[in-house]
């Protein structure tokens, strides 16, 4: 399954007795370094991928047993029209004028790419180690049992890019309760939020299941909106994301101050139940 932003796919569906998760994948700038994490990090030899695009791939395995595969050469296709760019006024800003402002359908999301995963894992600190020592991820948002910043539980990994800016996180990492190895959600990139709250009502006409959303994430600041499927994964929508550089750092926080969602007092557990 692609998206419309001008991906061969971005999701792959594989049938099976059981749900159940098994990779997740992240493109390298040069074919070289696929040789390299052959030969710094053991992944396996390289393959050709049967996949639409081609491209060539090798597999590694992070410490709860996910397969992560460094692709290179899938080719693209392009990309689907559009919405219509959303102008907002406001006091600050009067830019929508002499137009009516189009509306957004009632019907499925447009998606834009796939912008980032949530995991499950046992262990916070041995898994935010492999993706920040294999994969050179940077944590940009880490949430700390009370009292204890060391007890490290929760965290927002970026890519590194140096200096050019990327999304808040392409990987977050949340230690399970009780020891699960699961995926979280699957989140892709929507226009913006009324293409979002559209695409939220026509769930609601279609009978699906909804987690929570549309609301706004205090870090990386994105407006979300979750659902599950039939198999019960959950899928989400995002815009407006944080976009960060390797030195904006890293930001340390207390669970107990942090709230899911800025624009409810709902406490968060249906989202990660």
């Amino acid at each position: 399954m692609a998206t419309q932003g001008g991906d061969s796919y971005s999701y792959v569906a594989y049938q099976s007795d059981e749900p159940k998760f098994i990779g997740l994948a992240f493109e390298v700038a040069d074919e070289a370094d696929l040789a390299q994490a052959i030969a710094d990090h053991g992944a396996s030899d390289v393959v050709e991928m049967d996949l639409p695009g081609g491209g060539r791939s090798v597999s590694l395995f992070d410490p709860n047993g996910f397969r992560v595969e460094l692709v290179h050469g899938i080719a693209s296709k392009p990309a689907l029209q559009s919405y219509p760019e959303w102008q907002m006024n406001s006091p600050l800003g009067y830019p929508r004028a002499g137009r009516f402002e189009p509306k957004r359908p009632l019907a499925p999301a447009k998606l834009f790419r796939l912008g980032h995963i949530g995991l499950f894992v046992p262990s916070y600190l041995a898994t935010q180690a492999w993706y920040k020592d294999v994969l050179g991820l940077i944590p940009s948002d880490v949430y700390h049992v009370p009292g204890q910043p060391h007890v490290q539980i929760v965290g927002f990994l970026r890519l590194d890019h140096g200096e050019d800016l990327v999304d808040h996180h392409s990987v977050a990492l949340m230690q399970s309760m009780d020891g699960r190895v699961d995926c979280h959600h699957i989140s892709f990139e929507a226009q913006d939020f009324e293409a979002q709250f559209m695409a939220h009502r026509y769930l609601e006409t279609q009978g699906y299941e909804l987690v929570w959303g549309v609301g706004r994430h205090p870090h990386g600041s994105h407006v979300f909106d979750v659902w599950r499927d039939p198999d019960r994964n959950r899928f989400e929508t995002f815009s407006d994301t944080d976009r960060l550089k390797k030195s904006d750092g890293t930001r340390i926080h207390n669970i107990h101050d942090v709230e899911m969602d800025v624009w409810r007092s709902d406490p968060p557990d249906r989202y990660f139940s």
